[in-house]
């Protein structure tokens, strides 16, 4: 990411904590980052694409210490999880993210209010997933009603705890006391009632997927226009064309994917189309796990 397009964010988003979003105007940005409007319009279309920006930011962070802190080890470590799901709380206080969160709900925006349903969405899918890897055996019908128990569990938590105490709570214990739970509820689920939601309640339609892939692909196509127009690197528009003709065919293949997203990201890291490259490949990783 830019250092200028960081300015930006950060200013912003200490504004949004402290105004919240609604009150925060683009000329409250523009003084607080200490740009001129243009530089602002270099970046951002609008407020709402600069939040889109900030929240976006964080949940690539997110996923990459994910992924991180499970190189080497077993999905079905209970361990590994209760890391995986600490990285994701820590990291939305560190942001203030609930304060952000608030704000932001009261909001008119129609495609603003979508974009953080789809967060909202895809955590809770990334839990169900993992709850089937805990407990493929007993969790493989229910692990989207366990991700909503042991989001709410852990959410009410917390929040009941702050009513109650001025003293920090010990998140990781949270976190194991809401999973022990859905353990507990899951040695005798089957025996007892049938899942209210189905596993693919939030997976959408059929054809998803290849929408995904069809809009990363358009993404990828405009990233090599820009590279073209703005003289990128040929390292940089082998990789570009690669993505493109690899999404193309009838069953892109994973492994190779996964070998050259890495070294993606190093060809544009530091440059204008970081932040992009950055979206486009969590995209790619999304639709080949």
């Amino acid at each position: 990411m830019s250092a200028k397009r960081k300015q930006i964010i950060s200013a912003a988003h200490q504004l949004f904590v402290d105004k919240g979003f609604a009150l925060t105007s683009i000329q409250d940005i523009l003084d607080k980052a200490g740009i001129a409007k243009g530089t602002f319009y270099n970046y951002f279309e609008s407020k709402n694409q600069c939040l889109k920006a900030i929240l976006e930011s964080i949940s690539e962070q997110v996923e990459q210490e994910r992924r991180e802190i499970a190189i080497g080890k077993e999905m079905s470590d209970e361990e590994v999880f209760i890391e995986q799901v600490t990285v994701r709380i820590k990291m939305n206080r560190q942001h203030h993210l609930l304060t952000v969160f608030e704000t932001v709900s009261f909001s008119e925006d129609s495609e603003l209010k979508l974009f953080m349903e789809e967060q909202h969405r895809a955590e809770l899918q990334w839990i169900g997933s993992r709850f089937n890897d805990l407990y493929p055996d007993k969790a493989q019908d229910y692990t989207l009603d366990y991700a909503v128990i042991f989001t709410g569990i852990t959410h009410h938590l917390i929040l009941t705890w702050k009513l109650g105490s001025s003293q920090e709570l010990d998140i990781e214990k949270v976190i194991r006391y809401a999973l022990n739970s859905v353990k507990s509820l899951s040695n005798n689920q089957s025996y007892i009632i049938d899942p209210f939601l189905p596993v693919s309640w939030l997976d959408g339609d059929d054809n998803s997927k290849e929408v995904d892939i069809t809009s990363v692909i358009k993404r990828l196509e405009e990233l090599n226009e820009q590279l073209t127009k703005q003289k990128g690197t040929s390292k940089q528009k082998e990789l570009t064309q690669f993505f493109i003709a690899e999404l193309q065919k009838t069953t892109p293949r994973a492994f190779l994917l996964e070998g050259v997203i890495m070294s993606t990201k190093k060809a544009f890291h530091q440059t204008r189309f970081e932040h992009e490259v950055k979206q486009i490949t969590e995209k790619i990783w999304k639709i080949i796990q």
